[in-house]
This record gives C-alpha cells, structure tokens and sequence, in this order.
C-alpha cells in the first residue's frame, strides 16, 4: 500500500486512537507483533490508518510495551497505559488524555489493532459520514462498535471511561445520536491463533 498518496483532508480535522494495550490472553501474548503480510499487526494497521489525510496519529500501549514500542516506524504519538489490565476504557481515558492536550480536533477515530482487513476505503467510508456533532459507528451484528468517530463534545466523557466495555457502552447507550456505517471488512479480527491463521489460508 503506498501511504504516501493521501485524499483530501477530511472537513471536520481528526485525531486518530490505534488501542494496542491489552496482553491478547487468547492469542498467546505480543498478538500486536502477529506477522500480517510480511508486517508486525501493529505497523499493518498504522499503514492504513497513515492514508487518513491530515490526521494525527495516537497510539495506546500497555502490555509488552517496551517490544511493541521499537516495530513503529511511523508517526505517531505513543502513549503507555501502566493500568491497561483494568479493561480497554483505560485505554480510552488515557489516549483523550493525551488528545484533549495535543491539538484542537472535531472528533477522534478510535480503531483496533487487530481488525487487520479494514483499509482506507472503509476508514474513508466512517469519515465521509462525519458531521463534527454525531458519533459515526460500525454497525456490527450485536449493535454499534468500532472503529467510531466521536465528536468534540464527547472528548471529556471518554477521558473518564472506565471498566472493560471500552466504548461499546456509550455507542449503545440511549444517549447519543449514532449515525451507523457498514463496514464488513470489521467483523473479522484477529483474537486467536485460529484466527490468524484462517486469515493467512483466505489470503493464500
């Protein structure tokens, strides 16, 4: 993929949040170093998150930091989760931290190291249906997940999450508007060892 050729920055200037802290249990450990078509999982992902023109790149790490952090080899802004065991909610909090601090955005993309089939067409597709005051979210078969969009005004909320819910609460919660994007390529993810090899035989 060449991420050199980006599209016109988006209307709405975004940040973007990879989460890349948990220890990946059922995988077996580093699942963020898995080998995804000749790349560590985490430098697949970050290559198609990097197409997203003009965003600024945050990414959240816990577990195995110090083995993870040295593979990135593109710009982007690390920031380390000591308490990542609590659930993916510290994670959140502690990447909007960082965030709220950084630079003036209207929303924030939050995306999974490890949904390795999305690329720029489906990250195009959430920003394309950004307004800057609705959260954009990918419709999956058990409500609203992500990678999602969420707006300015939402910032201070998500510094406070807490619990292993990540965002999942708040996108199915009855108190935000949520303006819902298919995105097949994002039901699949890599949490096993099965996993990753299904996606290896389908790739062959």
């Amino acid at each position: 993929m060449n991420t050199s050729a980006k599209a016109k920055p988006p209307p709405h200037p975004l940040a973007v949040l990879l989460l890349a802290a948990g220890e990946s249990a059922r995988f077996g450990g580093r699942k963020q170093l898995a080998d995804i078509n000749g790349s560590p999982m985490i430098c697949h992902t970050i290559e198609a998150l990097s197409t997203i023109a003009g965003a600024d790149l945050f990414v959240v790490l816990g577990a195995f930091q110090d083995d993870i952090a040295p593979v990135i080899n593109a710009p982007a802004h690390i920031i380390k989760n000591d308490s990542w065991a609590s659930g993916m909610s510290s994670s959140i909090a502690a990447g909007m931290a960082k965030i709220q601090h950084h630079g003036s955005y209207d929303g924030v993309l939050i995306a999974l190291c490890d949904q390795v089939r999305l690329g720029r067409a489906d990250y195009d597709k959430l920003i394309a249906a950004f307004d800057g005051q609705n959260i954009v979210a990918t419709r999956h078969d058990d409500g609203f997940g992500v990678p999602a969009i969420f707006p300015a005004h939402m910032f201070k909320s998500l510094a406070v999450l807490n619990g292993q819910a990540g965002a999942r609460k708040v996108l199915n919660g009855a108190h935000h508007e949520v303006i819902g994007v298919d995105l097949p390529n994002a039901a699949d993810d890599i949490d096993t060892q099965d996993d990753l090899i299904a996606m290896r035989a389908q790739n062959t």
